[in-house]
């Protein structure tokens, strides 16, 4: 279920003009059963820096500096909702490709996102689940998000379901 895209980051010479500091074909890495994916771009800092001066290569900051930009796929053929977790984040999710469906806690479920579709979470628990004959691709973009209150109950980041396999924003060496 692998897949790749061609990552370009642009910056600026010496005196001024742009140029591409770099152009690749990146492959996606395995998360969860069923599901790979691979980080486009993450901050180190906000405002976001674009300086040359410690250019920032996407590796993400600490906790409250983070817009990350994730490629994701998901195998249909692995299509349940037993991932269902939380996350210090808000989320924007568009749907490139196939159908998606995401179930929150509440038994309320979201069918049928497909191309085009965008679906912002907002520190919700929630699932994603697969439909349909194809794999489904999607960008996510996770900013950081302080947690969500509800009178005087904080609904902190929930990611028992995932057993440690995968985090939200990549850590250390992870290709997220």
């Amino acid at each position: 279920m692998s897949f790749s895209f061609r990552r370009v980051v642009t910056g600026h010479s010496e005196d001024g003009k742009a140029v591409v500091r770099s152009d690749e074909i990146v492959g996606s890495a395995p998360r969860l059963p069923g599901y790979e994916a691979r980080v486009v771009w993450c901050t180190g800092q906000l405002p976001a820096s674009n300086d040359e001066d410690g250019f920032d290569d996407g590796t993400p900051g600490p906790r409250g500096a983070r817009v990350l930009f994730r490629v994701a796929e998901f195998d249909p053929a692995a299509a349940e909702h037993t991932n269902m977790h939380r996350t210090e984040t808000q989320d924007v999710a568009l749907v490139l490709s196939g159908r998606l469906d995401m179930v929150l806690d509440s038994g309320e479920v979201v069918e049928q996102l497909t191309a085009g579709d965008v679906l912002v979470q907002r520190g919700t628990m929630h699932s994603w689940v697969a439909r349909g004959d194809e794999p489904v691709r999607v960008l996510f973009v996770l900013i950081d998000a302080l947690p969500v209150r509800i009178g005087d109950v904080v609904l902190r980041e929930d990611l028992s379901a995932l057993a440690g396999r995968a985090s939200p924003m990549p850590q250390g060496g992870d290709p997220g």
